[in-house]
């Protein structure tokens, strides 16, 4: 069973009024036939129908990306991760795991609990990941 990372939740009203302010500006440079925001509206538009969730899974790591139903991923196998720190301070109560492959970091955020779950499975998976914890924390 997957481990759900915590996103912060924007205000509900934040998608509605961009998708209507970006649509606007599409309309009023069509009207003006001054064409260079148009796709920057289009992107924005776009975006309010974008989501993305944080997973971790027997299989590794996981962001999920979610577009009009459609799902792609972006994962990690256990194998491949090599590094996981831990931080404390950054996301108090809740405990920020930076978990690395060679250069590249990705920032996960759980509760306590379940940030201990993802250490005990990425120990279990890959026993020579390198647990650390960050400056500070």
């Amino acid at each position: 069973m997957p481990i759900k990372g915590i996103q912060k939740a924007r205000a509900k009203w934040v998608k509605p009024v961009a998708a209507i302010l970006a649509a606007g500006i599409v309309v009023y440079e069509i009207i003006l036939q001054q064409y260079l925001y148009v796709p920057i509206g289009l992107l924005v538009i776009l975006a309010c129908f974008f989501s993305k969730e944080h997973l971790v899974s027997d299989e590794g790591v996981d962001i999920q990306y979610t577009l009009f139903g459609k799902v792609s991923h972006n994962l990690w196998r256990w194998e491949e991760v090599t590094t996981i720190h831990v931080d404390r301070k950054r996301a108090m109560p809740d405990v920020a795991l930076h978990i690395g492959k060679d250069v590249a970091t990705r920032l996960f955020v759980f509760s306590a609990k379940d940030a201990q779950a993802v250490l005990d499975l990425a120990k279990k998976r890959n026993p020579a990941i390198q647990l650390g914890r960050v400056a500070g924390s």
